[in-house]
């Protein structure tokens, strides 16, 4: 079985595009897919066989559609140096982020929601998995798509990719954040699940990268990126189509390293 193990890192995640269009132009046909943050969302979107979806989306998202105006302010002064100035420019949205207990994450789960077909996903007959953790049971979730209830795939996807300082994702009485924090590119899933062939796409992107030895019949190819693929929270569309274009050609490299 051929399966994909995606990496967290917000606006990284058009690597993974890029890497995904590259696999499928080489004739690859993946079995299951796994990921944590913007990886579970993009594993769900390929493993429901929405690829072309995925990419119409990607070119079209900026920072402004998935947050705010009070978050895109930080964020884009975020990219400056903060002094006294700078942060009495913005102390009212300071001030309104921190009474709402983070930023305001309604626009990301609209997205996902409209995004994800969770029934579509189902009968994919792909295998699904990712990563977030529990704030109250201080542990993580590592669940594939029979582990989650019908009715909950998108909250889980939103609580894998609710990163730091983000309104926390609340699911029946527990609140969960990004799964970054424990495995931001679960490889183990698949070796677990019995996977002989994983390609595992790298962002490179803050977060625990948990290093696994393939066992004895494994193989693991990793795509890492030659650059920095920029800011996880800026979302700009020459930025995403520039980290498309990197993806696919950095699997070339490593996909022709394959080849006898």
């Amino acid at each position: 079985m051929i399966g994909l193990a995606l990496e967290g890192g917000g606006s990284r995640g058009a690597y993974h595009v890029g890497v995904m269009m590259a696999c499928l132009d080489e004739g690859y046909d993946f079995d299951g897919f796994v990921g944590t943050s913007i990886g579970a969302v993009n594993a769900a979107a390929f493993a429901q066989g929405d690829f072309l979806k995925a990419v119409d989306l990607w070119l079209s998202i900026t920072t402004e559609k998935l947050f705010d105006p009070d978050a895109c302010k930080l964020l884009k002064i975020a990219e400056t140096k903060w002094d006294k100035d700078t942060i009495t420019a913005t102390r009212d949205s300071l001030r309104k982020i921190i009474a709402e207990n983070g930023v305001d994450t309604s626009r990301i789960k609209a997205l996902i929601d409209r995004s994800i077909d969770e029934e579509k996903l189902r009968a994919s007959g792909c295998d699904y998995g990712l990563v977030t953790v529990s704030i109250n049971e201080r542990r993580p979730y590592e669940m594939f798509l029979e582990d989650i209830e019908h009715g909950e795939l998108t909250q889980y996807i939103a609580a894998s990719a609710c990163v730091p300082g983000f309104q926390t994702v609340v699911i029946g009485d527990n609140s969960f954040i990004d799964g970054a924090f424990y495995n931001n590119c679960p490889i183990n899933m698949l070796i677990k699940k019995g996977y002989t062939e994983i390609i595992a796409v790298r962002t490179k992107a803050p977060g625990v990268f948990r290093k696994v030895t393939a066992p004895q019949g494994v193989n693991i190819t990793m795509v890492v990126p030659k650059h920095d693929l920029g800011n996880p929270l800026i979302f700009s569309m020459d930025k995403i189509a520039l980290n498309i274009e990197r993806g696919y050609q950095d699997w070339k490299t490593a996909s022709s390293k394959l080849k006898p």
